[in-house]
């Protein structure tokens, strides 16, 4: 016999495991049970002895039913990544990596070595770091959904290392007050009634967005319920995280205004004219200049404004700490901001010996009657 009881870090699972070799034919798979392992391993030599090749993993007689690549996508569509702006982009890569590994593949036989391939493949392409990582998670997604519905049997986290690709900083695009000031100008000076109404609704949009950082789909989509009084309530997010962003009474004003008087731009308008704007200022072959860019400056802004990185995530809505901590490296000035900053520290403790004399204490733990008393013995009176 060739089954055994399957173990992970030393412990058994409750697994099992088939190990078969004929020659320099080996054949390897884990199963739930031991019965769907004795089947499996029966159907392997019969096949075998008859002169043919094994079942392929997952397709031994008993096994639960066999899913492809081809067979669960369509399954899948709508229902994954459903309403988020990266919908389409997301199927697309998606599909992109059934073909590199063949869309008749059996979502069991997924394992380390074909995302492996899948990352040989992309980096031929071309595709940068932080693209595959992007490639690498919608393939996981899609599997993690699969396995949940039994469309997969082998479980993700054994069988998968997702080799995930180290990922540069890069440079954060943000708009500069010259930039910022010629939108506002294009945008605002246009002639025609039609295109005049159009335009100025986009730089509003632009102001917004700006201001509060919100990512594009978050303010095309935007309802008057969703603000009370300068707050905006985002509950739909890119991270599923809802999150509430302050404004100005200013800017409550005009998000109202493109709300309540259906001048909103969608997003071929927004993305048109925002071309048109683009390249009025002579950076249409800056790539990096989109309209996610003023994300980036809301954020870069409240570096600069001396905002708490805590705060700032909160704000953006970041998932992670080390998405904001980008921004607290985009400008060397920052930096001799906090020079001075602790120069003019030091100079109040110089210049005042109270103050100086709190700076010089030495740092120790709370004793009984700083945080409370630590000790069960009673207090003597002063």
């Amino acid at each position: 016999m060739a089954i055994y009881p399957d173990k992970k870090d030393g412990k058994l699972n409750g697994r099992f495991r088939v190990e078969l070799q004929k020659g320099k034919q080996r054949y390897r798979k884990r199963w739930d049970t031991f019965t769907e392992a004795q089947k499996d391993e029966q159907a392997v030599l019969a096949s075998w002895a008859a002169g043919e090749a094994p079942p392929a993993p997952g397709a031994a007689p008993g096994a639960p039913e066999v899913h492809t690549f081809a067979s669960v996508i369509p399954l899948a569509r709508g229902k994954l990544w459903t309403g988020q702006s990266t919908e389409e982009t997301s199927w697309a890569r998606l599909e992109t990596m059934a073909t590199i590994l063949g869309r008749n593949t059996r979502l069991d036989d997924v394992d380390t070595q074909a995302v492996d391939r899948v990352i040989a493949a992309l980096q031929k392409a071309g595709k940068e770091d932080g693209t595959i990582n992007r490639y690498l998670s919608h393939l996981r997604t899609f599997l993690v959904w699969a396995k949940s519905r039994k469309y997969r049997t082998v479980p993700i986290k054994d069988e998968i290392e997702f080799a995930w690709r180290k990922e540069t900083a890069g440079r954060i695009r943000w708009i500069t007050p010259a930039e910022e000031a010629g939108l506002q100008a294009y945008l605002t000076s246009r002639t025609d009634p039609r295109g005049r109404e159009q335009a100025s609704a986009v730089w509003k949009l632009i102001l917004v967005a700006i201001r509060t950082g919100c990512r594009r789909d978050e303010l095309l989509t935007a309802e008057e319920s969703q603000i009370n009084g300068t707050r905006l309530h985002l509950w739909e997010t890119k991270t599923d995280t809802p999150r509430t962003v302050p404004m100005t009474q200013e800017t409550t004003d005009v998000l109202l205004d493109l709300i309540r008087s259906g001048t909103m731009p969608n997003q071929r308008s927004l993305r048109s004219w925002w071309d048109r704007a683009k390249a009025a200022l002579g950076l249409e072959h800056d790539d990096e200049f989109v309209f996610h860019v003023t994300r980036h400056t809301c954020a870069t802004r409240l570096v600069d404004a001396g905002v708490n990185v805590f705060v700032i995530k909160e704000w953006m809505g970041h998932k992670r700490i080390e998405t904001t901590l980008r921004y607290a490296h985009v400008k060397p000035q920052n930096l001799e901001d906090a020079l001075r900053k602790v120069g003019d520290m030091l100079s109040v403790t110089d210049e005042n010996s109270q103050v100086s004399a709190i700076f010089s204490l030495p740092h120790a733990l709370p004793t009984a009657g700083g945080m409370g008393d630590f000790s069960n013995e009673p207090r003597m009176a002063a």
